[in-house]
């Protein structure tokens, strides 16, 4: 068997705008390289400096190149009837087809084959799994070179897969070849060189062929009869003691840390809350993990652990628990005394029934037989079923979506994967229910306080880490929100047609796993009639649907006061309700509605039936009675919400009609006017102690917004600078002349400074926007003069996701980075890699946000106690970008006049830490930025 390596090089990522620039391929088989072909190829365009860069081609190399047509035969002749391999080979055969260019063979992906045989592999990059199965790769990015090292991952993948267990070959040989995945060849390449034996399916440690033999979680934590209490001064001296140093590689001793620990054993004993805003440096994780860990595991009781980002939680699983682990075992305190666990929302655990039943379909899609087999190779891996895992693609969410765990009552003991302890939901559970201490996100943390504590274990203390977005993340789980796609989304699971002769959905489940019964009376037929009731019940529905989007989408545009560029959002107040064309919104929604119960109802009564008849009478009863179960609390969620949106005005409830840009696709949300009184009353008084944290919770220096967002107005509180000297490390820039964000010429002059700027600093930067507009338009007119001087210019949303941008400017320095939202907090880089951050706007909230604008009346001066304050807060965190170690230096630049003009622009700046601040004309930015970080450069030199 022949196989061909083939990497091409282009201008951009568009084959239809874009032109390749270099070619090449390498044929192969088992006994090693049969021929190779390369060429570079004249695109007839100037490079972009990016791609430049990138490729290391330059322009002048491209000049005398022969152009694709050219060559077009010679690369088509070479590739033949082999299979194709390469790293994510649509692309380059997307550039190959645009030029005429025919191939015959499939296609492999060293990609999606990775994914599927090394399951720990975090990322699947070229070079990450060339890396990983020790391949040379040097010349990266040279298609010849890229070629070559595909060829080498997929040998050693290749061989990896041969060396997979016969049983798991032929299982994935079956799945693949129910779909048109091109995989499915290689798969029954390997099955034919490895076929299954006779015993090959009985192999120690699994169960149901596949899955490890869950290991025993532990016996849950119980309450001590006599309380032990921590004494306050206890974690403090385990920090600042030789057991930190005995614990802790390159321990360093850190007072604020010291007084935060304190602080948080004291919240524990005594009981109560506390806030506590620790700066950057202060290590806050260990400072609540210690005294928490140590009381957790003296008294039996569970700490649950929050936090808003799956990147805090894996720092906490991975570093910062391991090193409080060690600290209490140089106390005296064992492993075997502390149980800590992380628990994620069902979604993110595979269900190991769903997966059962979806293998005995007959045809697959591509996407759902990539899945299971995906899945099929991780069982023999994986103990938590976690999808974090797998690394999963955005184009991957529909066909994990399908196998993920479900809400409702999953957990059933009439469930054979719950009883016999495999289900990796029911085993995430009871590593919960086991654990001293239980990590959760904060959405999970909120859908405990939604459902009255029917998703955590019990627990008795409370630590909400980044609790600066505590708020938000309430007003989304209390809230609601629904489109028409997620209409469609729900119908379409009740029934849809799959090509010309197949249904889908519960009704087309229902018809295929009750034809295998042959009885004329009795549930079989019963349920078949029933399911052809549904479908076209379903059907009824979805063409009502539209008609009523249609309608909420014109009074939209009636009533809307945006520009088409941009999505509108209209709140929805006694005055829009008394509008007369909201009537007709309100009639057709009727309509609506006597349809979605419909059909509720009939899958209601399938519920029934199915809860009724014998298990052995039904294909996967069990699998289709828990997505009944599931099918119909969503249709009532939905059903409801959007009733309590058209139909009921609650003050206490802010509801709004959100249109797309220019007009487009409508959607309908609402969300509670105030979170605090729940949080208070439901998340925070039950518990004996809460502690919650973040580097923001303070503005001016007063903790008084946050108590009055979060319900915390009895907390005591806690404020800790930084360890750091940001006076010497920290220039911050104002430019007195800088045009206001309103006035002409503000955008030509953050452009203009931008260059300058940038051009000093030689790259080593991030500008943070507060819009993409805003950002795009800097983008167009910073690129060029600054890639005319080598520096790389990349913008969020153009030039590929936050991670691949930020790791191209920590390994390439001179890069500018134009951010958005996402990236005024979380971005991580240390050292000279980021070393200037403009910060071009200060970041107020959209007055006519309906959110922003229903909480922003309930104060009597609603700039000053809520909207500067808000916007005080996430300045700190953009802020906080900068300086991320006490060796770092850097500049920051506020392209905003009213940092000096306005009044309220010095409680931004008293808000920060203590820094060097200087106000100078714009014509004065470049060389003070050259002066400031000269010293840098001399540092690192002597």
């Amino acid at each position: 068997m022949a196989y061909v390596a083939l990497d091409l090089e282009t201008t951009g990522l568009n084959p239809e705008t874009d032109e390749i620039i270099e070619v090449g391929a390498i044929r192969f088989d088992e006994t090693g390289v049969l021929d190779t072909y390369h060429t570079l190829v004249n695109p007839d365009r100037h490079l972009e400096y990016r791609i430049e860069m990138l490729t290391g081609i330059p322009n002048a190399d491209l000049a005398g190149a022969p152009h694709f047509g050219s060559v077009a035969l010679e690369v088509e002749s070479f590739i033949g009837m082999d299979a194709l391999v390469g790293q994510n080979p649509a692309f380059d055969l997307a550039f190959l087809a645009r030029k005429g260019v025919q191939t015959f063979g499939p296609a492999y992906d060293t990609y999606e084959l990775a994914g599927l045989l090394l399951p720990d592999l975090r990322e699947h990059s070229l070079a990450a799994i060339a890396d990983h199965l020790r391949v040379t790769f040097v010349d990266r990015h040279r298609a010849l070179a890229d070629a070559e090292a595909a060829m080498r991952v997929f040998v050693a993948l290749r061989q990896r897969l041969l060396d997979s267990p016969p049983d798991v070959i032929a299982e994935a040989e079956r799945l693949a070849g129910a779909s048109d995945w091109p995989l499915r060849h290689l798969f029954r390449e390997a099955a034919a060189l490895r076929p299954r034996g006779p015993g090959d399916g009985e192999r120690e440690g699994v169960v149901h062929g596949f899955v490890r033999t869950p290991g025993h979680a532990g016996e849950g934590p119980s309450l001590s009869k006599l309380r032990v209490v921590t004494q306050p001064d206890e974690p403090a001296r385990m920090m600042t003691s030789g057991v930190a140093r005995a614990a802790i590689e390159g321990f360093e001793e850190r007072p604020q840390q010291v007084e935060m620990a304190r602080a948080v054993a004291e919240a524990i004993a005594e009981g109560g809350q506390l806030l506590v805003e620790a700066g950057t440096g202060v290590g806050k994780s260990l400072a609540y993990l210690v005294p928490s860990m140590l009381h957790a595991s003296r008294n039996g009781a569970r700490t649950v652990v929050s936090t808003n980002t799956i990147n805090l939680q894996e720092q906490l699983i991975a570093q910062d628990i391991p090193v409080a682990r060690r600290l209490l075992a140089e106390a005296g305190i064992g492993e075997e005394a502390l149980r800590v666990a992380q628990l994620k929302g069902r979604r993110n655990y595979v269900c190991l029934l769903r997966w059962a039943a979806a293998r005995r379909a007959g045809m697959l899609p591509a996407d759902e037989a990539r899945m299971l087999v995906r899945l099929l190779f991780w069982f023999g891996h994986t103990e938590t079923g976690d999808r974090a895992e797998l690394n999963l693609r955005r184009d991957d969410d529909a066909a994990w979506g399908r196998l993920a765990a479900h809400e409702g009552n999953c957990l059933s003991m009439q469930c054979a994967y719950v009883r016999d302890g495999s289900c990796f939901l029911f085993r995430a559970k009871k590593r919960a229910e086991a654990a001293h201490v239980l990590v959760v996100n904060h959405a999970l943390l909120l859908s405990d306080v939604a459902t009255g504590g029917n998703v955590l274990p019990e627990y008795q203390h409370l630590v909400v880490d980044e609790a600066h977005h505590l708020e938000e993340e309430a007003t989304d789980q209390f809230g609601f929100s629904a489109s028409e796609s997620e209409v469609r989304d729900w119908l379409e699971a009740l029934h849809v047609r799959v090509g010309r002769d197949r249904e889908g959905g519960l009704a087309g489940s229902v018809l295929q796993a009750t034809r295998a019964s042959q009885q004329a009376v009795g549930a079989g037929p019963q349920l078949q009639k029933l399911a052809r009731v549904l479908a076209k019940s379903a059907g009824q529905a979805r063409e009502a649907a539209p008609a009523f989007f249609l309608r909420l989408q014109t009074f939209g545009q009636q009533h809307s006061s945006a520009s088409g560029d941009y999505e509108d959002r209209i709140m929805i107040t006694r005055g829009i309700r008394v509008q007369p064309d909201w009537a007709d919104v309100e009639a057709q929604w009727y309509e609506l509605e006597e349809r979605l119960a419909e059909a509720a109802g009939i899958v209601d009564e399938v519920r029934a039936m199915l809860s009724q008849v014998n298990p052995t009478d039904v294909l996967d009863r069990e699998a289709l009675l828990a997505e009944t179960s599931e099918l119909c609390e969503a249709g009532e969620r939905l059903r409801e919400g959007l009733s309590r949106i058209i139909g009921h005005e609650d003050r206490d409830t802010i509801c709004w009609l959100t249109l797309g840009r220019r007009g487009g696709a409508p959607s309908l949300a609402s969300a509670p006017l105030s979170v605090a009184e729940k949080l208070r009353d439901e998340l925070f008084n039950p518990k004996e102690s809460a502690v919650l944290t973040s580097a923001t919770l303070t503005t001016e220096g007063s903790f008084r917004y946050i108590r009055h967002r979060l319900g915390l107005e009895d907390a005591r509180e806690l404020a800790l600078g930084s360890p750091f000297d940001f006076r010497s490390s920290t220039l911050i820039l104002a430019p007195e002349d800088m045009p206001e964000p309103d006035q002409p010429g503000y955008a030509a002059a953050v452009q203009s400074a931008l260059i300058e700027l940038v051009t000093a600093s030689e790259g080593r930067a991030l500008a943070l926007f507060t819009s993409h507009s805003a950002l795009n338009t800097a983008y167009r007119g910073v690129k060029r003069p600054l890639e005319e001087q080598q520096i790389l210019v990349l913008a969020q949303g153009v030039d590929g996701s936050a991670k691949q941008l930020l790791s191209t400017l920590r390994e390439s320095p001179r890069t500018l980075v134009l951010g958005a939202a996402s990236f005024w907090e979380g971005v991580d880089i240390s050292g000279e890699a980021l070393s200037l951050l403009v910060i071009t706007r200060l970041p107020f909230s959209v007055p006519s946000d309906p959110v922003f604008q229903a909480r922003a009346e309930l104060f009597d001066e609603p700039f000053e106690q809520y909207a500067l304050p808000q916007a005080i807060l996430r300045f700190k965190q953009g802020f906080g970008r900068l300086i991320r170690r006490k060796t770092d230096r850097g500049v920051v630049v506020v392209l905003d006049r009213r940092l000096r003009s306005r009044a309220y622009g010095e409680a931004f700046l008293r808000s920060l830490p203590a820094c060097t601040l200087r106000e100078v004309p714009l014509r004065e930015l470049q060389g003070e930025t050259s002066a400031w970080l000269a010293v840098t450069s001399e540092a690192r030199t002597t």
